[in-house]
Protein backbone atom coordinates (compact mmCIF):
# COMPACT_ATOMS: atom_id res chain seq x y z
CA UNK A 1 0.00 0.00 0.00
CA UNK A 2 2.83 2.44 0.85
CA UNK A 3 4.42 1.83 -2.55
CA UNK A 4 1.10 2.43 -4.29
CA UNK A 5 0.45 5.64 -2.35
CA UNK A 6 3.94 6.85 -3.15
CA UNK A 7 3.31 6.23 -6.84
CA UNK A 8 0.02 8.12 -6.72
CA UNK A 9 1.64 11.03 -4.93
CA UNK A 10 4.39 11.17 -7.53
CA UNK A 11 1.84 11.17 -10.33
CA UNK A 12 -0.21 13.85 -8.61
CA UNK A 13 2.78 16.07 -8.04
CA UNK A 14 3.76 15.75 -11.68
CA UNK A 15 0.82 17.99 -12.57
CA UNK A 16 2.26 21.51 -12.52
CA UNK A 17 0.14 24.62 -12.20
CA UNK A 18 1.26 28.23 -12.53
CA UNK A 19 1.14 29.99 -9.16
CA UNK A 20 -1.95 32.12 -8.78
CA UNK A 21 -1.19 35.69 -9.77
CA UNK A 22 2.48 35.07 -10.52
CA UNK A 23 2.21 35.66 -14.24
CA UNK A 24 4.94 33.10 -14.73
CA UNK A 25 5.12 30.08 -17.01
CA UNK A 26 4.71 26.52 -15.75
CA UNK A 27 8.45 26.06 -15.95
CA UNK A 28 9.26 28.94 -13.58
CA UNK A 29 10.35 28.76 -9.95
CA UNK A 30 6.88 30.04 -8.99
CA UNK A 31 5.19 26.87 -10.27
CA UNK A 32 2.99 25.10 -7.73
CA UNK A 33 2.28 21.37 -7.58
CA UNK A 34 -0.28 19.44 -5.55
CA UNK A 35 0.05 16.13 -3.75
CA UNK A 36 -0.57 14.27 -0.50
CA UNK A 37 1.10 13.98 2.87
CA UNK A 38 2.68 10.60 3.59
CA UNK A 39 0.58 10.16 6.74
CA UNK A 40 -2.98 8.94 6.21
CA UNK A 41 -6.23 9.64 8.04
CA UNK A 42 -7.55 6.10 7.61
CA UNK A 43 -8.75 3.44 5.18
CA UNK A 44 -12.20 2.35 4.05
CA UNK A 45 -14.10 0.08 1.68
CA UNK A 46 -16.76 1.05 -0.86
CA UNK A 47 -19.98 -0.91 -1.28
CA UNK A 48 -23.53 -0.46 -2.61
CA UNK A 49 -26.08 0.64 -0.01
CA UNK A 50 -29.77 -0.32 -0.30
CA UNK A 51 -32.75 0.37 1.94
CA UNK A 52 -33.07 -1.96 4.91
CA UNK A 53 -35.14 -4.94 3.75
CA UNK A 54 -34.26 -4.70 0.04
CA UNK A 55 -32.29 -7.93 0.30
CA UNK A 56 -33.46 -9.45 -2.97
CA UNK A 57 -32.50 -6.37 -4.99
CA UNK A 58 -29.11 -6.19 -3.26
CA UNK A 59 -28.46 -9.86 -3.99
CA UNK A 60 -29.47 -9.50 -7.65
CA UNK A 61 -27.20 -6.49 -8.21
CA UNK A 62 -24.36 -8.23 -6.38
CA UNK A 63 -24.70 -11.33 -8.57
CA UNK A 64 -24.69 -9.14 -11.68
CA UNK A 65 -21.56 -7.27 -10.57
CA UNK A 66 -19.84 -10.60 -10.01
CA UNK A 67 -20.83 -11.65 -13.52
CA UNK A 68 -19.26 -8.47 -14.90
CA UNK A 69 -16.08 -9.24 -12.99
CA UNK A 70 -16.03 -12.75 -14.49
CA UNK A 71 -16.58 -11.56 -18.07
CA UNK A 72 -14.03 -8.73 -17.81
CA UNK A 73 -16.43 -5.76 -18.03
CA UNK A 74 -15.51 -4.57 -14.52
CA UNK A 75 -11.83 -4.42 -15.51
CA UNK A 76 -12.58 -2.78 -18.88
CA UNK A 77 -14.45 0.06 -17.18
CA UNK A 78 -11.62 0.44 -14.67
CA UNK A 79 -9.12 1.04 -17.47
CA UNK A 80 -10.93 4.32 -18.20
CA UNK A 81 -10.29 5.50 -14.64
CA UNK A 82 -6.59 4.94 -13.83
CA UNK A 83 -6.88 6.79 -10.52
CA UNK A 84 -8.97 3.99 -9.03
CA UNK A 85 -8.15 0.79 -10.91
CA UNK A 86 -5.43 -0.20 -8.43
CA UNK A 87 -7.94 0.10 -5.58
CA UNK A 88 -10.57 -2.24 -7.02
CA UNK A 89 -10.95 -5.31 -4.82
CA UNK A 90 -12.81 -7.88 -6.96
CA UNK A 91 -11.00 -10.56 -8.95
CA UNK A 92 -12.45 -13.04 -11.44
CA UNK A 93 -10.54 -15.97 -9.95
CA UNK A 94 -12.25 -15.43 -6.59
CA UNK A 95 -15.76 -15.77 -8.03
CA UNK A 96 -17.40 -19.10 -8.85
CA UNK A 97 -19.93 -19.60 -11.63
CA UNK A 98 -22.72 -20.37 -9.17
CA UNK A 99 -22.36 -16.87 -7.66
CA UNK A 100 -23.16 -14.96 -10.84
CA UNK A 101 -26.48 -13.86 -12.33
CA UNK A 102 -27.58 -15.20 -15.70
CA UNK A 103 -27.42 -12.65 -18.50
CA UNK A 104 -30.85 -11.24 -19.37
CA UNK A 105 -32.42 -12.71 -16.22
CA UNK A 106 -33.80 -9.41 -14.94
CA UNK A 107 -37.37 -8.14 -15.29
CA UNK A 108 -37.40 -6.12 -18.55
CA UNK A 109 -40.13 -3.89 -17.11
CA UNK A 110 -37.99 -2.85 -14.14
CA UNK A 111 -36.03 0.42 -14.18
CA UNK A 112 -33.15 0.58 -11.75
CA UNK A 113 -32.86 4.03 -10.17
CA UNK A 114 -29.20 4.64 -9.43
CA UNK A 115 -28.58 7.25 -6.72
CA UNK A 116 -25.18 8.93 -6.69
CA UNK A 117 -23.22 12.07 -5.79
CA UNK A 118 -23.48 14.53 -8.68
CA UNK A 119 -19.89 15.74 -8.19
CA UNK A 120 -17.63 12.95 -6.94
CA UNK A 121 -15.21 12.09 -9.74
CA UNK A 122 -13.93 9.57 -10.69
CA UNK A 123 -16.82 7.57 -9.20
CA UNK A 124 -19.80 9.66 -10.28
CA UNK A 125 -20.40 13.11 -11.73
CA UNK A 126 -22.42 15.26 -14.11
CA UNK A 127 -20.48 16.22 -17.23
CA UNK A 128 -20.58 19.62 -18.89
CA UNK A 129 -23.18 18.44 -21.41
CA UNK A 130 -25.47 17.18 -18.65
CA UNK A 131 -24.68 13.51 -19.19
CA UNK A 132 -23.47 11.32 -16.32
CA UNK A 133 -20.08 9.68 -15.98
CA UNK A 134 -17.76 7.90 -13.57
CA UNK A 135 -16.72 4.37 -12.69
CA UNK A 136 -19.74 3.66 -10.46
CA UNK A 137 -22.14 5.10 -13.05
CA UNK A 138 -20.70 2.99 -15.84
CA UNK A 139 -20.71 -0.14 -13.68
CA UNK A 140 -24.34 0.42 -12.67
CA UNK A 141 -25.29 0.95 -16.32
CA UNK A 142 -23.47 -2.26 -17.25
CA UNK A 143 -25.40 -4.14 -14.54
CA UNK A 144 -28.68 -2.94 -16.02
CA UNK A 145 -27.62 -3.85 -19.54
CA UNK A 146 -26.52 -7.30 -18.38
CA UNK A 147 -29.76 -8.04 -16.54
CA UNK A 148 -32.03 -6.41 -19.12
CA UNK A 149 -33.23 -3.63 -16.81
CA UNK A 150 -33.85 -0.02 -17.66
CA UNK A 151 -31.45 2.50 -16.11
CA UNK A 152 -32.30 5.85 -14.51
CA UNK A 153 -29.65 8.21 -13.16
CA UNK A 154 -30.58 9.97 -9.89
CA UNK A 155 -27.80 12.48 -9.10
CA UNK A 156 -28.03 14.44 -5.85
CA UNK A 157 -26.04 16.55 -3.42
CA UNK A 158 -24.29 14.02 -1.18
CA UNK A 159 -25.73 15.43 2.03
CA UNK A 160 -29.23 14.48 0.83
CA UNK A 161 -28.46 10.85 -0.01
CA UNK A 162 -30.47 9.30 2.82
CA UNK A 163 -33.49 11.50 2.16
CA UNK A 164 -33.43 10.50 -1.52
CA UNK A 165 -33.12 6.79 -0.67
CA UNK A 166 -35.80 6.79 2.02
CA UNK A 167 -38.19 8.74 -0.21
CA UNK A 168 -37.87 6.08 -2.90
CA UNK A 169 -36.31 8.49 -5.38
CA UNK A 170 -33.53 5.96 -5.90
CA UNK A 171 -33.04 2.24 -5.28
CA UNK A 172 -29.55 2.47 -3.85
CA UNK A 173 -26.62 4.73 -2.96
CA UNK A 174 -23.78 3.73 -5.24
CA UNK A 175 -21.14 6.42 -5.34
CA UNK A 176 -17.89 5.70 -3.51
CA UNK A 177 -20.07 4.88 -0.49
CA UNK A 178 -18.15 3.84 2.64
CA UNK A 179 -19.48 0.81 4.49
CA UNK A 180 -17.49 1.14 7.72
CA UNK A 181 -19.51 2.73 10.49
CA UNK A 182 -22.77 2.24 8.56
CA UNK A 183 -23.02 -1.55 8.66
CA UNK A 184 -26.44 -1.59 10.36
CA UNK A 185 -27.92 1.42 8.54
CA UNK A 186 -28.40 -0.19 5.10
CA UNK A 187 -28.78 -3.50 3.36
CA UNK A 188 -25.39 -3.83 1.70
CA UNK A 189 -24.57 -5.10 -1.73
CA UNK A 190 -21.11 -6.13 -2.83
CA UNK A 191 -17.94 -4.41 -1.63
CA UNK A 192 -16.01 -3.61 -4.79
CA UNK A 193 -13.25 -1.12 -3.94
CA UNK A 194 -10.96 0.13 -1.17
CA UNK A 195 -9.66 3.62 -0.53
CA UNK A 196 -7.46 5.74 1.72
CA UNK A 197 -8.23 9.14 3.24
CA UNK A 198 -5.35 11.62 2.98
CA UNK A 199 -4.44 15.30 3.21
CA UNK A 200 -3.88 17.21 -0.07
CA UNK A 201 -1.61 20.26 0.00
CA UNK A 202 0.30 22.53 -2.38
CA UNK A 203 4.06 22.27 -2.73
CA UNK A 204 4.56 25.80 -1.39
CA UNK A 205 2.39 25.32 1.72
CA UNK A 206 5.22 24.31 4.05
CA UNK A 207 2.98 21.51 5.33
CA UNK A 208 4.90 18.23 5.51
CA UNK A 209 3.21 16.31 8.34
CA UNK A 210 -0.16 16.18 10.07
CA UNK A 211 1.35 18.17 12.93
CA UNK A 212 1.97 21.03 10.49
CA UNK A 213 -1.81 21.42 10.06
CA UNK A 214 -2.01 23.11 13.47
CA UNK A 215 -3.61 26.51 13.03
CA UNK A 216 -4.33 25.88 9.34
CA UNK A 217 -7.64 25.98 7.46
CA UNK A 218 -8.57 22.54 6.15
CA UNK A 219 -11.41 21.85 3.73
CA UNK A 220 -13.53 18.70 3.49
CA UNK A 221 -16.73 17.68 1.69
CA UNK A 222 -19.81 17.37 3.86
CA UNK A 223 -20.94 13.86 4.92
CA UNK A 224 -17.86 12.15 3.48
CA UNK A 225 -15.65 9.59 5.22
CA UNK A 226 -12.94 12.21 5.70
CA UNK A 227 -15.44 14.53 7.39
CA UNK A 228 -16.69 11.73 9.62
CA UNK A 229 -13.12 10.74 10.56
CA UNK A 230 -12.31 14.32 11.54
CA UNK A 231 -15.48 14.47 13.62
CA UNK A 232 -14.86 11.02 15.16
CA UNK A 233 -11.65 9.00 15.41
CA UNK A 234 -9.46 11.90 14.24
CA UNK A 235 -11.27 14.66 16.16
CA UNK A 236 -8.08 15.23 18.13
CA UNK A 237 -6.33 16.17 14.89
CA UNK A 238 -9.19 18.43 13.76
CA UNK A 239 -9.03 20.20 17.12
CA UNK A 240 -5.58 21.49 16.16
CA UNK A 241 -6.82 23.14 12.94
CA UNK A 242 -7.41 26.85 12.83
CA UNK A 243 -10.65 26.07 10.98
CA UNK A 244 -12.36 23.08 9.36
CA UNK A 245 -14.27 24.40 6.36
CA UNK A 246 -17.14 22.29 5.04
CA UNK A 247 -17.90 22.16 1.30
CA UNK A 248 -20.74 20.70 -0.74
CA UNK A 249 -18.26 19.18 -3.22
CA UNK A 250 -14.57 18.42 -3.39
CA UNK A 251 -14.31 20.25 -6.70
CA UNK A 252 -15.05 23.55 -4.95
CA UNK A 253 -12.68 22.67 -2.11
CA UNK A 254 -9.88 21.95 -4.58
CA UNK A 255 -10.48 25.25 -6.37
CA UNK A 256 -10.24 27.06 -3.03
CA UNK A 257 -6.98 25.24 -2.30
CA UNK A 258 -5.56 26.45 -5.62
CA UNK A 259 -6.78 29.98 -4.91
CA UNK A 260 -5.10 29.98 -1.50
CA UNK A 261 -8.38 30.32 0.39
CA UNK A 262 -7.61 27.18 2.39
CA UNK A 263 -4.35 25.43 3.31
CA UNK A 264 -5.26 21.76 2.79
CA UNK A 265 -8.04 19.36 1.84
CA UNK A 266 -8.94 16.12 3.64
CA UNK A 267 -9.95 13.81 0.78
CA UNK A 268 -9.74 10.22 -0.41
CA UNK A 269 -6.67 9.60 -2.53
CA UNK A 270 -8.56 8.43 -5.62
CA UNK A 271 -10.80 11.49 -5.84
CA UNK A 272 -7.89 13.77 -5.05
CA UNK A 273 -5.66 12.18 -7.67
CA UNK A 274 -8.42 12.55 -10.25
CA UNK A 275 -8.87 16.26 -9.50
CA UNK A 276 -5.14 16.90 -9.79
CA UNK A 277 -4.62 14.84 -12.94
CA UNK A 278 -7.63 16.33 -14.72
CA UNK A 279 -7.06 19.92 -13.69
CA UNK A 280 -7.12 22.35 -16.61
Amino acid sequence: MKKLLSTLVSLACAVTLAACGSGSSSGSSDAVTYGFLDETLGTESYAIGFRIGDDELAETVTAAVKALVKNGTYQEIAEKYPDIKDYLSLKAEDISDDEIAEQGSGDPNFTFKHGFDLDYPPYSYLQDDGSVGGFDVELAQAVCEYLGWGYEAVPFNWDFKDAELNAGSCDCIWSGFTKEGREDMYTWGITYSSNTQMIMVSSNSGIKTLDDLAGKTVGVQISTSAAEMLEGDRADLAATFGDLKIYETYTVAYNDLKAGAIDAVAIDVTAGSYLIANDQ
